[in-house]
């Protein structure tokens, strides 16, 4: 397990796209959260597990599982089951959030988003 500073939370982005992965991290860095990154499912579950974050940013539409999938596998896990998961995506379709709902997110921010209305929802998480 990484070294981490007591007290700082670790948040985890899972996004194929590099852009918004470096971009979302120097947000979050910015105050003060320490980030780590995936860029596919599979290594986002792989890095839940070894990290255990405080809360996952994760988007859908990514190569090999999607995120539907990825949020269904660490919320059904004994390990990952209670880290909140906000699903951040483009798609702005009922029925993807309605299945983010099924598959136990526990927000769903569709992008782009204001700095002030993501941070207000990571306050609520943790």
């Amino acid at each position: 397990m990484a070294d981490t500073i007591p007290g700082k939370k670790t948040i985890l982005i899972v996004d194929d796209n590099a852009f918004i992965v470096k971009m979302l991290q120097k947000k979050l860095e910015s105050r003060e959260f320490r980030v780590i990154t995936a860029y596919d499912g599979e290594s986002g579950i792989t890095r839940a597990l070894e990290e255990i974050p405080d809360l996952i940013i994760l988007d859908i539409e990514m190569p090999g599982i999607n995120g539907f999938e990825t949020c269904e596998r660490l919320k059904s896990g004994s390990r990952t089951e209670n880290i909140p998961i906000i699903i951040f995506t483009s798609k702005d379709m009922g029925d993807d959030f309605d299945k983010a709902r099924e598959k136990r997110a526990d927000w769903y921010i569709i992008k782009p988003v204001s700095d002030e209305h993501l941070f207000s929802v990571i306050g609520k998480l943790i």
